[in-house]
């Protein structure tokens, strides 16, 4: 290490054990960069440098024309976490044991409750009464991901965000924002493109051949999903193909009269999936129904968890980068709690697209299969 290096590094520590000791405490202003500069004998670009990483861990915020003071987070050093989708998911434990690790390296109390109920209502209630306890318990942020698959999904989203709202404690939200497009919410949101993501998926799908391709999502699904499926749309529009509503199946992947009954409207080339999960399920119950994949239907999924590749055939899915999101999340609260005044944020991580057996080039045979299939299909 350097000498400038070890110079800033000393007196961040030294500044950085007052504030979690307690001797500064919330709102109250810092020592002026003069007197850390007679203290301890450091120039004015080293003090400025310890301050500079002080404010990056969310210890300290500077007020244009006032100072700068210590943050409530620099007093706490607690966080919330409230993550409904750990009881439905394999792509959210991964976000939260990174959030976790980042936490602890950055000397924080991570807050996080038992939500992990199977029935989406108790999961609402659990979570209403969690955002109380944290706002009790004095947490400095709050990361959020939005409840879903719950009547008035809408209502109770806002319900639980506007406990932290009155307690002025910043949310950064999870994954997608908890509004539908073209609504937006005032909170920064860490996740990725949805829109964008469904193109990918349909470009691929169109890539090889597909034409009719249709979307499948569960009801009260969040508005990740419904993004995904304009995404598809708006790839199936810019190629000049007819968008039907009648394309959007609204269900449970492993309803089979209800799935049957759609397929008897128009068998689809493929289908595009709200996330793996219901790509697998729907797989289960297509087969179930005579039908091969992706001989005569394509799956893809979203989210890549590890099941998709599992699975036989294994899942073309579009991955999301779990680690990313849980960073840029993490230094997203930070930075809001150190300045509440920031502008509202959206931070889309890139996504890509995995390519399995669940999906291939259309052949020319296809047709004289389907037929077989579509009549088992029908009785």
């Amino acid at each position: 290490m350097s000498e400038s290096n070890a110079k800033y590094k000393q007196v961040y520590e030294a500044l950085k054990s007052s504030i979690l000791s307690g001797k500064y405490h919330a709102d109250s202003p810092m020592p002026s960069l003069r007197s850390l500069v007679r203290k301890h004998g450091f120039s004015t670009i080293t003090i400025r440098r310890a301050f500079d990483e002080l404010e990056r861990q969310g210890l300290i915020a500077r007020h244009r024309g006032s100072g700068t003071f210590v943050s409530r987070s620099g007093v706490a050093r607690k966080l919330g976490l409230i993550v409904p989708g750990v009881a439905y998911s394999e792509f959210f434990p991964p976000i939260v044991s990174e959030i976790s690790r980042l936490a602890q390296e950055n000397e924080y109390t991570l807050l996080f409750g038992d939500i992990a109920s199977k029935r989406p209502e108790k999961r609402a209630s659990m979570a209403k009464k969690l955002a109380k306890e944290f706002v009790e318990q004095g947490v400095a942020g709050v990361l959020y991901q939005p409840l879903e698959l719950v009547v008035d999904v809408k209502k109770v989203n806002q319900d639980i965000l506007s406990v932290f709202d009155r307690a002025q404690i910043p949310v950064v939200i999870l994954d997608n924002d908890f509004l539908q497009v073209p609504e937006r919410s005032e909170y920064d949101v860490v996740g990725i493109d949805n829109v964008a993501a469904g193109v990918l998926a349909a470009e691929h799908l169109l890539s090889l051949g597909a034409r009719k391709i249709h979307f499948l999502r569960r009801p009260r699904c969040s508005s990740s999903v419904n993004n995904r499926m304009r995404g598809v749309m708006s790839a199936l529009n810019l190629m000049g193909l007819p968008v039907r509503m009648s394309a959007v199946l609204t269900a449970e992947p492993d309803d089979v009269a209800t799935v049957k009954r759609h397929l008897r409207r128009g068998r689809p080339d493929a289908f595009v999936c709200g996330n793996d999960a219901a790509a697998i399920s729907l797989k289960q119950t297509l087969e179930g129904l005579g039908y091969r994949i992706p001989d005569d239907i394509m799956l893809i999924g979203f989210d890549d968890v590890a099941y998709a590749n599992i699975v036989s055939p294994r899942l073309t899915t579009v991955r999301q980068p779990c680690m990313e999101i849980a960073g840029a999340a993490f230094r997203r609260l930070l930075a809001r709690i150190a300045d509440p005044t920031l502008p509202v944020f959206s931070i889309f991580l890139p996504v890509r697209l995995i390519v399995r057996e669940s999906t291939k080039v259309i052949g020319k045979n296809k047709g004289g299969r389907n037929s077989r299939v579509q009549g088992k299909g029908r009785r």
